[in-house]
């Protein structure tokens, strides 16, 4: 069911992406469908804010602020979620990798009670793979749909849909990418449904700009687990 009368609100937290970030957010503005463009500038050292300033002057669409310091993707996404009144939000990467144009893939699926995920497994993904990140990937979505008895295919994606008041900013606590989960976890013990479709995926390298490491899935074993015993 596509949300017509709804305002969609795409999310993009920034750090240090002034190599992508002019095209990403050109993209995103294409998507007749976006109403507004929150991009939360996690005080980049790069010139990324200046290129956010310059766009912003030539589309009112887009609406930006910068933390006073680097505080992390999730940090972000919390302060993008306080500038959302209501509607559907998307959360966007401000890389590359994912394909804005696949909006109109997801947005229908989302009903009342359904949220949705753009999956990357089943696709032919470009770029660089790295095997062991996609079977630690898949590893941690295992987990996850054991604790929490999904059958989500693909957790971690950047990818994800869902209406304002089915989560508010003063739910999620994490700052960095354990967020992704949070969001999750809280829209499943809340008894939303979940609906998955394929989007496009193109990996970058770390040499590139990929920021998320083994730390961080070793963060993500730990988080599936603490929450879903506490």
């Amino acid at each position: 069911m596509m949300y017509k009368k709804d305002t969609v609100n795409v999310i993009m937290p920034v750090y240090n992406e002034e190599n992508t970030l002019q095209e990403i957010i050109t993209r995103v503005l294409e998507q007749k469908v976006v109403d507004k463009l929150i991009i939360v500038n996690d005080s980049s050292k790069d010139k990324s804010l200046d290129i956010i300033k310059n766009l912003s002057q030539k589309d009112k669409r887009i609406i930006y602020i910068t933390n006073k310091s680097n505080m992390g993707k999730g940090y972000s996404v919390r302060k993008g979620l306080e500038l959302v009144k209501s509607g559907i939000v998307i959360i966007q990467d401000a890389d590359l990798e994912y394909y804005p144009e696949d909006y109109g893939k997801m947005i229908p699926l989302l009903k009342e009670d359904t949220f949705v995920l753009g999956t990357r497994i089943r696709n032919n993904q470009k770029g660089h793979n790295y095997l062991l990140g996609a079977f630690v990937n898949s590893c941690l979505t295992a987990e996850f749909n054991l604790f929490y008895s999904t059958r989500m295919e693909d957790i971690n994606t950047c990818y994800k849909v869902f209406k304002k008041e089915m989560i508010s900013e003063s739910e999620l606590k994490q700052n960095g990418f354990l967020l992704d989960l949070e969001i999750l976890m809280i829209l499943i013990r809340k008894g939303y449904k979940m609906a998955e479709v394929n989007v496009r995926y193109t990996s970058r390298t770390f040499k590139e700009g990929k920021k998320i490491t083994a730390k961080d899935a070793i963060k993500q074993f730990g988080f599936i687990i603490s929450n879903r015993l506490s």
